[in-house]
């Protein structure tokens, strides 16, 4: 069994807790040593009972880059990076990644990856997409009292211009259910409980029958290009050029949207309702059998025996 160090703040309280439920699939599959904190790799290693085969470090969660482990380029294990948001951190990222020699990388965006990091791009660059917790988001079998749902940060509308414009047209009907990004932070179980976050989050998904999404100017496939057909809800939102690799197709496991033609396509799906179902329950079977947290981690873990 692959013997694998993963150094990674806890973010079992964070407002999305996906890379701790990747945690817990990871300990399944491999023999998982986990550690919090900063410091240089040779101190960390010799806290270790055993010496891993592989060192995967997951540190741009949340508002910092942390943790950060030095002397990398001292060791002669395997050292792999996690990119979750490449536009985030670009130059002290690109500091610790050249600093500390670090050759192979997995990472959700790769042409966001590619148009930051021109230099590592050169090097062992692994696609891993984002992924669904489909314990969390699921058919809850709620009744779909909802036409039209909007959740997530729209804060920003040179960002995420398409919501913006959707927010806008449908700002003062009552069929459009729109609540803001809770923020990306921790929270505490009472905070949870009524904050749109975690089962909340999913149970409310779960009871529209159409969901707005996108990937901001930037084109990055968000966790809610699989968390939202995960809830048996149909997923209206651009299709991005990552999606064809990832296997999500528009017209079958969703409908592709743009600022021009969402209420025309709102409208249609709403009233056929067996098109509106058959594509729902296409997106719901694809993300539960090919994207949840299981897949993504053993996808990881080929990933990671490929380079050894």
């Amino acid at each position: 069994m692959l013997k694998l160090l993963l150094i990674a703040a806890d973010t079992s309280r964070f407002t999305n807790n996906n890379y701790n439920n990747l945690e817990k699939e990871l300990a399944k599959v491999t023999s998982l040593t986990v550690y919090r904190k900063s410091g240089p790799i040779r101190k960390i290693l010799r806290k270790l009972t055993d010496k891993p085969d592989f060192i995967l470090i997951i540190n741009d969660i949340g508002t910092r880059f942390d943790p950060v482990v030095t002397g990398l380029s001292s060791i002669q294990i395997p050292v792999g990076l996690m990119v979750t948001d490449a536009h985030r951190f670009t130059e002290q990222r690109r500091r610790y990644m050249e600093n500390n020699h670090i050759r192979v990388f997995f990472v959700i965006c790769q042409h966001n990856f590619n148009n930051h990091y021109r230099r590592q791009s050169q090097h062992q660059v692994f696609f891993l997409p984002q992924f669904a917790n489909t314990s969390i988001f699921k058919d809850y079998n709620n009744e779909k009292t909802i036409d039209l749902m909007l959740l997530g940060e729209i804060s920003f509308p040179n960002i995420y211009p398409l919501r913006a414009r959707i927010l806008q047209h449908y700002k003062d009907n009552p069929a459009f259910f729109n609540r803001p990004h809770p923020g990306w932070r921790n929270f505490t179980r009472e905070q949870e409980d009524k904050a749109f976050i975690g089962e909340n989050y999913a149970r409310t998904i779960n009871q529209a029958k159409l969901f707005f999404a996108c990937g901001s100017v930037r084109q990055v496939v968000t966790f809610k290009y699989f968390e939202v057909p995960a809830c048996r809800t149909l997923l209206m939102a651009p299709a991005l050029p990552e999606l064809a690799e990832i296997g999500l197709i528009p017209g079958k496991h969703f409908v592709d949207i743009n600022t021009e033609n969402f209420s025309e396509k709102a409208k249609y799906y709403l009233k056929n309702t067996k098109e509106r179902e058959k594509i729902t329950e296409a997106g719901y079977r694809f993300v539960h059998n090919h994207h949840s947290t299981a897949h993504r981690a053993n996808q990881l873990i080929d990933q990671i025996k490929s380079v050894l």
